[in-house]
């Protein structure tokens, strides 16, 4: 796979051509786990978005796992105005970005893992997704109840939105990209996604 040179410093692999069985329901011989270090939501974004346009995904999956300083990220068709409160953003130092995908918007921060599936349009399968997460949560905090919903969330103690998702499906490739919530400034949350205009 041949990545541009300007790309490079964006990211470290963290597992190159095989990826652990480990969770997986029927593991993939071939395929990359990609860590950003960039916080940057646009970085973030566009190299997502590089992934799916530029990468033949045939057998060999991909896992993005990213984190952005903080920002508020908003659906394709959605209006900022509507969704989050922009002035307060601005004081504060917020980021706004557009996804490419559908979904609602989410505020993003330090304490924010997101995660993105890039699969072949195939085998995309949101519910195996959160299900691979719920395992990966349990093996390290057994005590934890999470479930995934059937609105493709996970919630903690049946009760709690621990993760939000979204989707872009192609012509041959396929992402789902999901949220997960750790350690979020749940103050600068709530007020972020509260628009003044709703």
């Amino acid at each position: 796979m041949l990545i541009p040179l300007s790309m490079k410093n964006c990211f470290r692999l963290l597992c190159q051509h095989k990826v652990p069985a480990a969770g997986f329901k029927s593991p993939p011989t071939h395929g990359l786990i990609l860590q950003s270090i960039s916080n940057d939501v646009y970085e973030n974004l566009a190299f997502e978005d590089w992934i799916h346009d530029h990468i033949h995904l045939e057998g060999k999956p991909i896992l993005f796992l990213w984190r952005n300083s903080p920002s508020v990220v908003i659906g394709r068709h959605q209006n900022p105005w509507q969704e989050c409160n922009l002035h307060l953003m601005r004081q504060e130092g917020i980021k706004l970005a557009r996804r490419k995908s559908g979904g609602g918007a989410v505020y993003h921060d330090m304490g924010n893992i997101n995660l993105t599936f890039f699969t072949t349009k195939t085998k995309y399968d949101r519910m195996e997704n959160l299900k691979l997460i719920v395992r990966a949560l349990n093996a390290v905090q057994p005590q934890l109840d999470v479930q995934p919903t059937k609105k493709f969330d996970l919630l903690l103690d049946g009760q709690f939105k621990i993760s939000g998702t979204a989707s872009k499906i192609g012509r041959t490739a396929a992402y789902h990209h999901c949220t997960l919530l750790c350690s979020t400034n749940r103050t600068a949350l709530s007020s972020s996604l509260k628009s003044p205009y709703c």
